[in-house]
């Protein structure tokens, strides 16, 4: 039976940071190259990595607001109309080194969409307070450039090969993805985990995967997945 968005909504919001972490390895291709115990050790790491560079943007800057940040970056923000890449709609993206674009249809649609079947909630997810949450996140992967060579985000790294004394290392994408919603998160100050926002913005494009995406994270977070 089809779920309705407010019914979805009240059962993402009590989903916790673990389980939302673990949704998103459970979508990287590295997933099953990692124990889980050592999956979860790298989810507290990244938040806790997503979190203090949030502070230490606040503290430098004077400031959490995240055009403010922005600013002090020298990141450039473009707000452009949905782009699709193949299927899927692109909410924002950020490209080395200083340029945000951030698509304005999605959030204006996700915004109505609340407005219109769960008014409960329209305090939670306005349509400024969806665009700065998507720009802290795409913020936080260009303060992973300017301090790559120290970020834990970056730093942690996992062997994909090794031959004839030679070594092959990669970054952890979901580590990434971690670390911006815990720092964007910490910027804006919500009370909610800002994967939602996921689920949300796809659903008014395709409310059937976003089900199926519901789904998924209630099976991680319940452990059956």
């Amino acid at each position: 039976m089809k779920r309705k968005l407010g019914e979805m909504m009240d059962d993402l919001l009590r989903v916790d940071d673990e389980a939302w972490g673990m949704y998103a390895f459970s979508r990287d291709i590295l997933n099953r190259r990692i124990p889980p115990v050592t999956k979860i050790e790298m989810l507290g790491r990244a938040r806790a990595c997503g979190i203090e560079y949030a502070r230490r943007m606040i503290r430098d800057y004077g400031t959490s607001d995240v055009r403010e940040i922005a600013g002090k970056l020298n990141l450039k923000l473009e707000l452009r109309s949905a782009s699709m890449t193949g299927k899927r709609v692109l909410f924002a993206s950020y490209t080395p080194p200083d340029k945000i674009e951030i698509m304005e249809e999605p959030v204006l649609r996700a915004a109505e969409l609340v407005r219109a079947e769960q008014p409960a909630l329209v305090e939670l997810f306005q349509q400024a307070g969806i665009m700065n949450t998507i720009l802290g996140h795409e913020i936080f992967h260009g303060v992973e450039d300017r301090y790559a060579q120290e970020i834990y985000t970056r730093t942690e790294r996992i062997l994909l090969w090794k031959l004839l004394g030679l070594k092959n290392y990669s970054t952890i994408r979901t580590l990434s993805e971690v670390g911006a919603m815990a720092f964007t998160q910490e910027l804006n100050r919500l009370s909610y985990s800002p994967f939602i926002l996921d689920i949300l913005l796809y659903y008014s494009y395709d409310s059937a995967s976003a089900e199926i995406i519901y789904r998924d994270v209630l099976g991680v977070s319940s452990g059956k997945v």
